[in-house]
Protein backbone atom coordinates (compact mmCIF):
# COMPACT_ATOMS: atom_id res chain seq x y z
CA UNK A 1 0.00 0.00 0.00
CA UNK A 2 1.17 3.20 -1.14
CA UNK A 3 0.52 5.69 1.83
CA UNK A 4 2.72 8.62 0.38
CA UNK A 5 -0.07 8.68 -2.78
CA UNK A 6 -3.05 7.72 -0.47
CA UNK A 7 -2.37 11.15 1.31
CA UNK A 8 -1.54 13.35 -1.89
CA UNK A 9 -4.96 11.96 -3.21
CA UNK A 10 -6.70 13.28 0.24
CA UNK A 11 -4.81 16.50 -0.03
CA UNK A 12 -6.45 17.07 -3.93
CA UNK A 13 -10.41 16.13 -2.11
CA UNK A 14 -10.02 18.95 0.69
CA UNK A 15 -11.93 20.72 -0.01
CA UNK A 16 -14.37 18.74 -2.46
CA UNK A 17 -15.78 16.12 0.05
CA UNK A 18 -18.19 16.37 2.40
CA UNK A 19 -17.68 16.37 6.21
CA UNK A 20 -19.15 12.71 6.55
CA UNK A 21 -16.60 11.60 3.72
CA UNK A 22 -13.96 13.21 4.90
CA UNK A 23 -14.65 11.79 8.48
CA UNK A 24 -14.44 8.64 6.68
CA UNK A 25 -11.58 9.06 5.07
CA UNK A 26 -9.68 9.93 7.97
CA UNK A 27 -10.97 7.09 9.94
CA UNK A 28 -9.56 4.43 7.08
CA UNK A 29 -6.19 6.88 6.92
CA UNK A 30 -5.81 5.17 10.67
CA UNK A 31 -6.50 1.91 9.86
CA UNK A 32 -3.92 2.12 6.55
CA UNK A 33 -1.57 3.32 9.19
CA UNK A 34 -1.83 -0.41 11.46
CA UNK A 35 -1.63 -2.08 7.99
CA UNK A 36 1.45 -0.55 7.04
CA UNK A 37 3.17 -0.21 10.43
CA UNK A 38 2.44 -4.30 10.63
CA UNK A 39 3.58 -4.71 6.71
CA UNK A 40 7.33 -4.54 7.84
CA UNK A 41 7.11 -7.69 9.88
CA UNK A 42 5.44 -10.13 7.17
CA UNK A 43 7.99 -12.71 6.14
CA UNK A 44 8.66 -11.68 2.65
CA UNK A 45 10.03 -15.27 1.37
CA UNK A 46 7.43 -15.92 -1.26
CA UNK A 47 9.17 -17.33 -4.27
CA UNK A 48 6.77 -16.29 -7.43
CA UNK A 49 5.89 -19.63 -9.73
CA UNK A 50 8.04 -19.77 -12.86
CA UNK A 51 7.42 -17.85 -15.99
CA UNK A 52 6.42 -21.30 -17.40
CA UNK A 53 3.69 -21.89 -14.56
CA UNK A 54 2.53 -17.63 -14.55
CA UNK A 55 1.92 -18.30 -18.48
CA UNK A 56 -0.34 -21.49 -17.52
CA UNK A 57 -2.17 -19.44 -14.98
CA UNK A 58 -2.98 -16.85 -17.11
CA UNK A 59 -3.85 -18.86 -19.84
CA UNK A 60 -6.25 -20.69 -17.84
CA UNK A 61 -7.18 -17.29 -16.08
CA UNK A 62 -6.52 -19.58 -12.61
CA UNK A 63 -5.40 -17.28 -9.92
CA UNK A 64 -1.30 -18.35 -8.93
CA UNK A 65 -1.96 -17.88 -5.24
CA UNK A 66 -4.14 -21.10 -6.25
CA UNK A 67 -1.20 -22.25 -7.64
CA UNK A 68 1.13 -21.13 -5.15
CA UNK A 69 -0.46 -19.76 -2.44
CA UNK A 70 1.02 -17.58 0.62
CA UNK A 71 2.27 -18.88 4.12
CA UNK A 72 0.49 -16.82 6.42
CA UNK A 73 1.62 -15.92 9.93
CA UNK A 74 -1.29 -16.82 12.23
CA UNK A 75 -0.23 -14.94 15.37
CA UNK A 76 0.92 -11.83 13.26
CA UNK A 77 -2.51 -11.76 11.80
CA UNK A 78 -4.27 -11.82 14.57
CA UNK A 79 -1.99 -9.13 15.67
CA UNK A 80 -3.43 -6.82 12.99
CA UNK A 81 -6.53 -7.64 13.37
CA UNK A 82 -6.78 -6.84 16.94
CA UNK A 83 -5.27 -3.82 16.23
CA UNK A 84 -7.86 -2.90 13.45
CA UNK A 85 -10.54 -3.43 16.10
CA UNK A 86 -9.10 -1.54 18.90
CA UNK A 87 -8.98 1.36 16.53
CA UNK A 88 -12.51 1.15 15.73
CA UNK A 89 -13.55 1.14 19.23
CA UNK A 90 -11.42 3.69 20.29
CA UNK A 91 -12.52 5.98 17.63
CA UNK A 92 -16.14 4.80 18.31
CA UNK A 93 -17.40 4.65 14.63
CA UNK A 94 -19.63 1.55 14.64
CA UNK A 95 -22.66 1.60 16.91
CA UNK A 96 -22.20 0.34 20.66
CA UNK A 97 -23.33 -3.05 19.83
CA UNK A 98 -21.00 -3.77 17.68
CA UNK A 99 -18.45 -2.35 19.27
CA UNK A 100 -19.12 -4.58 22.19
CA UNK A 101 -19.51 -7.63 19.82
CA UNK A 102 -15.74 -6.62 18.16
CA UNK A 103 -14.27 -6.42 21.61
CA UNK A 104 -15.63 -9.57 22.74
CA UNK A 105 -14.49 -11.80 19.93
CA UNK A 106 -10.81 -13.66 20.51
CA UNK A 107 -9.21 -13.15 17.77
CA UNK A 108 -6.39 -15.56 18.64
CA UNK A 109 -8.95 -18.77 19.15
CA UNK A 110 -10.75 -17.45 15.90
CA UNK A 111 -7.49 -17.22 13.19
CA UNK A 112 -6.16 -20.78 15.32
CA UNK A 113 -9.23 -22.42 14.19
CA UNK A 114 -9.49 -21.56 11.03
CA UNK A 115 -7.55 -22.77 7.61
CA UNK A 116 -4.51 -20.44 7.02
CA UNK A 117 -3.45 -22.51 4.44
CA UNK A 118 -6.97 -21.66 2.73
CA UNK A 119 -6.57 -17.60 3.33
CA UNK A 120 -3.36 -17.69 1.22
CA UNK A 121 -5.16 -19.44 -1.29
CA UNK A 122 -7.91 -18.02 -1.41
CA UNK A 123 -9.07 -14.71 0.34
CA UNK A 124 -12.65 -14.85 -0.48
CA UNK A 125 -12.99 -18.81 0.60
CA UNK A 126 -11.59 -17.86 3.30
CA UNK A 127 -13.32 -14.76 4.28
CA UNK A 128 -16.42 -17.08 3.88
CA UNK A 129 -15.46 -19.49 6.44
CA UNK A 130 -14.51 -17.09 9.09
CA UNK A 131 -18.29 -15.53 8.76
CA UNK A 132 -19.76 -18.90 9.26
CA UNK A 133 -17.12 -19.24 12.41
CA UNK A 134 -18.28 -15.57 13.95
CA UNK A 135 -22.08 -16.49 13.15
CA UNK A 136 -22.21 -19.45 15.19
CA UNK A 137 -19.95 -18.10 17.65
CA UNK A 138 -22.75 -15.55 18.25
CA UNK A 139 -22.11 -13.05 17.05
CA UNK A 140 -24.58 -10.80 14.77
CA UNK A 141 -24.55 -10.55 11.28
CA UNK A 142 -24.09 -6.49 11.52
CA UNK A 143 -21.31 -7.20 13.61
CA UNK A 144 -19.72 -9.84 11.56
CA UNK A 145 -20.07 -7.89 8.45
CA UNK A 146 -17.75 -5.13 9.89
CA UNK A 147 -15.90 -8.19 11.89
CA UNK A 148 -15.15 -9.04 8.17
CA UNK A 149 -13.87 -6.26 6.82
CA UNK A 150 -11.14 -5.67 9.34
CA UNK A 151 -9.75 -9.65 8.73
CA UNK A 152 -9.71 -8.89 5.02
CA UNK A 153 -7.91 -5.54 5.53
CA UNK A 154 -5.16 -7.52 7.96
CA UNK A 155 -5.28 -10.20 5.35
CA UNK A 156 -4.39 -7.76 2.75
CA UNK A 157 -1.55 -6.91 4.99
CA UNK A 158 -0.63 -10.59 4.81
CA UNK A 159 -0.61 -11.13 1.26
CA UNK A 160 0.40 -8.01 -0.33
CA UNK A 161 3.80 -8.04 -0.39
CA UNK A 162 3.59 -11.79 -2.22
CA UNK A 163 1.01 -9.99 -4.54
CA UNK A 164 3.20 -7.42 -5.59
CA UNK A 165 6.52 -10.09 -6.20
CA UNK A 166 3.59 -12.06 -8.88
CA UNK A 167 2.31 -8.90 -10.71
CA UNK A 168 6.00 -7.92 -11.38
CA UNK A 169 6.65 -11.65 -11.99
CA UNK A 170 3.40 -11.01 -14.55
CA UNK A 171 5.20 -8.07 -16.10
CA UNK A 172 8.65 -9.59 -16.52
CA UNK A 173 6.73 -12.08 -18.62
CA UNK A 174 5.42 -10.16 -20.48
CA UNK A 175 1.90 -11.37 -20.30
CA UNK A 176 -0.03 -7.89 -19.02
CA UNK A 177 -1.10 -7.78 -22.38
CA UNK A 178 -3.41 -11.20 -22.01
CA UNK A 179 -3.94 -11.31 -18.69
CA UNK A 180 -7.41 -9.59 -18.18
CA UNK A 181 -9.60 -11.84 -16.03
CA UNK A 182 -12.73 -11.01 -14.51
CA UNK A 183 -11.61 -12.59 -10.70
CA UNK A 184 -8.08 -11.06 -9.71
CA UNK A 185 -5.37 -12.75 -11.09
CA UNK A 186 -3.08 -12.93 -8.46
CA UNK A 187 -5.62 -13.94 -5.06
CA UNK A 188 -8.94 -14.60 -7.27
CA UNK A 189 -10.98 -12.45 -5.68
CA UNK A 190 -13.64 -10.45 -7.06
CA UNK A 191 -12.96 -6.89 -8.45
CA UNK A 192 -13.78 -4.01 -5.89
CA UNK A 193 -13.66 -1.09 -8.47
CA UNK A 194 -12.74 0.27 -12.10
CA UNK A 195 -10.35 2.78 -13.35
CA UNK A 196 -10.85 4.52 -17.02
CA UNK A 197 -7.90 6.49 -17.59
CA UNK A 198 -4.59 6.34 -16.22
CA UNK A 199 -1.95 4.15 -18.26
CA UNK A 200 -2.61 1.18 -19.52
CA UNK A 201 -0.19 -1.25 -21.75
CA UNK A 202 -2.50 -1.96 -24.41
CA UNK A 203 -4.12 0.62 -26.69
CA UNK A 204 -7.98 0.43 -27.13
CA UNK A 205 -8.65 -0.84 -23.56
CA UNK A 206 -8.23 2.02 -21.05
CA UNK A 207 -9.51 0.57 -18.13
CA UNK A 208 -8.47 -1.41 -14.86
CA UNK A 209 -9.99 -3.46 -12.77
CA UNK A 210 -8.95 -3.39 -8.97
CA UNK A 211 -8.27 -6.13 -6.54
CA UNK A 212 -8.41 -4.28 -2.77
CA UNK A 213 -8.38 -7.29 -1.49
CA UNK A 214 -4.30 -7.90 -2.27
CA UNK A 215 -3.79 -4.52 -4.05
CA UNK A 216 -3.66 -5.92 -7.85
CA UNK A 217 -4.73 -3.78 -10.41
CA UNK A 218 -5.16 -5.52 -14.18
CA UNK A 219 -6.31 -4.07 -17.37
CA UNK A 220 -9.87 -5.14 -18.95
CA UNK A 221 -12.34 -4.35 -22.43
CA UNK A 222 -13.65 -1.16 -21.43
CA UNK A 223 -16.88 -2.05 -23.50
CA UNK A 224 -17.08 -5.23 -21.14
CA UNK A 225 -19.05 -6.34 -18.16
CA UNK A 226 -16.56 -6.32 -14.89
CA UNK A 227 -18.97 -9.30 -13.76
CA UNK A 228 -20.26 -11.66 -15.98
CA UNK A 229 -17.97 -10.96 -19.44
CA UNK A 230 -21.00 -9.45 -21.89
CA UNK A 231 -19.61 -7.47 -24.66
CA UNK A 232 -22.82 -6.46 -25.81
CA UNK A 233 -22.37 -2.60 -25.26
CA UNK A 234 -26.65 -2.18 -25.87
CA UNK A 235 -27.07 -4.26 -21.85
CA UNK A 236 -24.21 -1.92 -20.31
CA UNK A 237 -24.82 1.36 -19.02
CA UNK A 238 -23.20 3.92 -16.94
CA UNK A 239 -24.62 6.12 -13.78
CA UNK A 240 -23.61 9.25 -12.10
CA UNK A 241 -24.41 11.15 -9.15
CA UNK A 242 -25.44 14.76 -10.42
CA UNK A 243 -22.47 16.67 -10.22
CA UNK A 244 -19.87 13.96 -10.19
CA UNK A 245 -18.74 12.68 -13.58
CA UNK A 246 -15.74 11.02 -12.14
CA UNK A 247 -17.25 8.35 -9.60
CA UNK A 248 -20.16 6.15 -11.72
CA UNK A 249 -22.16 2.81 -11.16
CA UNK A 250 -21.31 0.24 -14.57
CA UNK A 251 -24.26 -1.73 -14.62
CA UNK A 252 -25.48 -4.95 -16.73
CA UNK A 253 -28.52 -5.79 -17.84
CA UNK A 254 -27.58 -9.03 -18.49
CA UNK A 255 -26.65 -10.17 -14.94
CA UNK A 256 -27.73 -6.96 -13.10
CA UNK A 257 -24.75 -6.78 -11.52
CA UNK A 258 -22.91 -3.26 -11.14
CA UNK A 259 -19.30 -2.00 -10.81
CA UNK A 260 -17.87 1.16 -8.78
CA UNK A 261 -15.87 3.04 -11.45
CA UNK A 262 -13.79 5.79 -11.31
CA UNK A 263 -13.12 8.09 -14.78
CA UNK A 264 -9.74 10.45 -14.73
CA UNK A 265 -9.39 12.10 -17.32
CA UNK A 266 -5.73 13.72 -16.31
CA UNK A 267 -2.97 11.64 -15.40
CA UNK A 268 -1.36 13.88 -13.12
CA UNK A 269 -3.95 13.67 -10.27
CA UNK A 270 -2.79 11.51 -7.69
CA UNK A 271 -4.86 8.28 -8.12
CA UNK A 272 -4.85 6.27 -4.79
CA UNK A 273 -7.47 2.92 -4.97
CA UNK A 274 -7.40 2.55 -1.30
CA UNK A 275 -9.24 6.75 -0.97
CA UNK A 276 -11.41 5.84 -4.38
CA UNK A 277 -12.86 2.83 -2.61
CA UNK A 278 -13.78 5.00 0.36
CA UNK A 279 -15.36 7.78 -1.87
CA UNK A 280 -17.00 5.31 -3.55
CA UNK A 281 -18.63 3.31 -0.83
CA UNK A 282 -22.01 5.57 -0.93
CA UNK A 283 -22.41 4.67 -4.65
CA UNK A 284 -23.29 1.10 -3.46
CA UNK A 285 -26.73 2.38 -1.89
CA UNK A 286 -27.11 4.35 -5.69
CA UNK A 287 -26.78 1.00 -7.07
CA UNK A 288 -29.63 -0.22 -5.11
CA UNK A 289 -32.37 2.16 -6.49
CA UNK A 290 -34.59 0.74 -8.81
CA UNK A 291 -34.27 4.16 -11.00
CA UNK A 292 -30.62 3.23 -11.83
CA UNK A 293 -31.77 -0.02 -13.64
CA UNK A 294 -31.99 -0.38 -16.64
CA UNK A 295 -31.27 3.13 -17.96
CA UNK A 296 -28.93 3.96 -20.79
CA UNK A 297 -25.13 5.28 -20.57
Amino acid sequence: MNLRLADMAIKAYQGILDENDSARVAFFRTLWGIQQEFSQDVDADYQVPSDHDLKAAVKLSTPVFATKGVSVDGSLFAQVIKALCAATIEQQVALPQVNDDLARIDWDNVVSNSDLELAGVNPSAYLVQVSEQLLEGGVSQVSVGMALSFVSMALRTMIEGAAEQVWNGIKAADLVETCHPQACPVCGSAPSLSHVGGETSSSGRGRKLVCTQCGTAWEYERVRCARCGTRDQSSLHFFNLEGDDSHRIATCDECGQYIRTLFSESKLLPTSYEVEDVVMARLDAVAMDPRFQGGAE
